[in-house]
């Protein structure tokens, strides 16, 4: 018995320093990771918005999106959109037009698998997005992508949670701007 109680007092020993350890790693990690997100997305932004400027961030300005950004004088908004994808939540940034089109979008942080949900990563996975939303209903099912229903194959999951997103986002801009 005496043998058992000091092994686990040796494991118990070893998990508190192995925490400890974590923990201290993490407390110098964590604003480093804080930063790269920062640029990470300041980046997406510049490429979002097509060389125009952005205006100020609007934090939650409706539900399923963590911030706004109008583009120029009345050309559109960016948002930040929270998805569901195979791998949980994602982000999506998208940048849209007047009339809720959407122009360039972009997956962010997200845990798809690799080698089928990481595809949306890539930004010409994303132009099956483009120009849908205004005058056309973004594609929310493969069926609706014709020619480009292979671009999807095998990430069923991921392509719903960004055309949710992404529909959404539309009818959000095209609420917005009637007021």
């Amino acid at each position: 018995m005496k043998e058992m109680a000091n092994k686990a007092l040796r494991l118990g020993i070893i998990g508190a320093i192995a925490a400890l350890m974590l923990a201290v790693v993490n407390n110098f990690t964590e604003p480093v990771i804080r930063e790269l997100k920062a640029a990470e997305l300041q980046a997406a932004l510049t490429v979002l918005a097509s060389g125009r400027t952005t205006g100020e961030a609007e934090s939650a300005p409706a539900p399923g999106v963590v911030q706004r950004w109008p583009i120029g004088s009345g050309d559109g908004w960016i948002l930040e959109l929270e998805a569901v994808g195979y791998g949980g939540s994602m982000t999506v940034v998208a940048s849209y037009d007047a009339r809720g089109a959407v122009n360039v979008a972009r997956l962010m942080d997200n845990s798809e698998t690799v080698g089928f949900g990481k595809k949306a990563e890539d930004p010409q996975y994303m132009e099956i997005f483009v120009d849908t939303g205004g005058d056309s209903p973004v594609p929310t099912d493969k069926s609706a992508l014709g020619p480009d229903a292979d671009v999807v194959s095998g990430a069923t999951v991921t392509f719903s949670g960004i055309s949710e997103a992404l529909q959404k986002g539309s009818e959000l801009v095209k609420s917005w701007e009637e007021q």
